[in-house]
């Protein structure tokens, strides 16, 4: 491109200066002319230096005169002109011949000029002017004009370079920035550190890439730092059932018990208190955070939650229970509340909040629900009333195998993992699950959900 606009630059400015030129050789001729016809011959002129000059002056004189006619439309041209000869130094180029090319005034050979034309008058032939153009010599104005002009389009085209070089250079860390960052704690995963976590640095594609590769980190943390705490629980549950059979059964073969239907009966309870223990470790490993069994999917929280409540209807009328969900109902269409979910993990939510108020709210008693929108998130609250639940305990009640004593225990049908299964759903969803004294006397489960975010395609 370069090139093309200093070649253009070149061929157009030689052809200006060229007919410029031509225009001055025009009108010194007739100044010639007249000098020949006043003095008859050149030998006035021949090596009259000084002359030779004199004419030429008088030529940019006349020059800057201009014809009469068209003056108004022409008179800045012929100016121009004018002045383009000057800087151009237009007569130290010009020579003069006789009628036989002879040389009057300027270079001796008229063939060391490239360009001639014949002085005529009354259409005899007089003499010979001669002028070579401005590109052919070195060194001379124009040269030196279009050899400046170069060196200012180069030190543009290098500087524009440069500007693009480093505008580019800027685009690409701003773009490659945050693939790096995501390069680099995806390698961090997979050599086993799960702390690690991606810092989001657009608004973008990348950034949902890196809020998941973040919930992935989280999700790879908590599984690891729960393992050790899990194995830790599920051997002190079942140790309990195990030892009172081991002893019963050594009774037996002591003779110190007989193994009648009451021992019996005795056995198939912890067998089945074992089951269940071993059915809530089940749901609980399904519903660990970051289970690959997740499907979320963009829903409504709220019409999950009143189908639950509906389904407990008939078992909430056993214990005289009233459920109050006239609150949330306006909220059961608007796609504001949406989340993204999965919505067997929200009912299995929402059926162990339900199943756990059902067990620890005194019959006649009353179960609130209320939901908003705050922000970003949905907030939801489920309130019962008494009996409550002391401060310092509340902080527990999400721990896994925790019971209250005496409401919460085994005998009563929890093993002490509903709350812990409910935190662990809230947690794969990225939200939050807190208790609180409920208003109604008893406990308040708060859960707070972030709103679904459309990206664009």
């Amino acid at each position: 491109m370069l090139a093309l606009i200093t070649v253009n630059l070149s061929t157009s400015f030689n052809d200006f200066v060229n007919e410029a030129e031509h225009k001055q050789v025009v009108n010194l001729k007739s100044r010639i002319i007249a000098f020949y016809q006043e003095n008859g011959s050149w030998e006035l002129l021949k090596g009259n230096e000084a002359l030779w000059k004199e004419m030429l002056g008088a030529n940019t004189k006349s020059s800057l005169r201009a014809p009469t006619h068209s003056m108004d439309a022409n008179k800045q041209t012929e100016d121009s002109i004018s002045t383009l000869s000057h800087l151009l130094q237009t007569q130290k180029r010009l020579s003069l011949y006789d009628i036989n090319k002879q040389v009057i005034i300027g270079r001796r050979s008229i063939s060391d000029n490239p360009y001639s034309e014949t002085i005529e008058l009354d259409g005899e032939q007089i003499g010979w002017i001669s002028l070579i153009p401005s590109e052919l010599l070195e060194g001379s104005p124009g040269n030196e004009f279009l050899a400046q002009q170069y060196k200012n389009y180069y030190i543009i085209a290098l500087s524009v370079i440069a500007l693009a070089l480093i505008t580019a250079w800027l685009f690409s860390r701003h773009l490659v920035s945050p693939i790096s960052s995501l390069i680099n704690g995806t390698f961090t995963l997979i050599k086993g550190n799960y702390s690690i976590r991606i810092e989001k640095k657009t608004n973008d594609e990348l950034a949902l890439l890196s809020d998941n590769v973040n919930v992935l980190a989280e999700t790879l943390d908590k599984n690891q730092s729960n393992r050790s705490k899990w194995m830790s629980d599920v051997s002190h549950e079942l140790k309990t059932p195990l030892t009172i059979l081991r002893g019963q059964l050594i009774g037996i073969q002591d003779g110190v018990f007989k193994a009648d239907e009451q021992r019996v009966q005795l056995f198939i309870d912890q067998i089945d208190s074992m089951g269940n223990i071993v059915n809530d470790l089940y749901q609980l490993s399904t519903t660990d955070v970051g289970g690959l069994t997740y499907k979320k999917e963009p829903l409504n929280p709220i019409q999950i939650l009143l189908q639950v409540a509906e389904s407990f209807s008939a078992k909430f009328k056993q214990k005289e229970l009233s459920v109050d969900c006239t609150q949330i109902a306006a909220l059961i269409s608007d796609e504001k509340c949406n989340v993204l979910a999965d919505r067997d993990r929200l009912r299995q939510l929402f059926v162990n909040l339900f199943e756990n108020a059902y067990r620890y709210t005194n019959a006649q008693g009353c179960i609130q629900i209320n939901a908003n929108i705050i922000e970003q998130n949905i907030n939801i609250q489920m309130q019962d009333s008494a009996p409550g639940v002391p401060l310092t305990i509340q902080g527990h009640l999400f721990e896994r195998f925790y019971r209250l004593e005496p409401s919460r225990n085994r005998d009563s049908g929890g093993s002490g993992l509903g709350l812990a299964l409910c935190k662990q759903i809230v947690d794969a969803h990225q939200g939050t699950i807190t208790t609180s004294d409920s208003s109604l006397g008893g406990l308040s489960i708060n859960i707070t959900l972030p709103k679904h975010r459309s990206y664009p395609q």
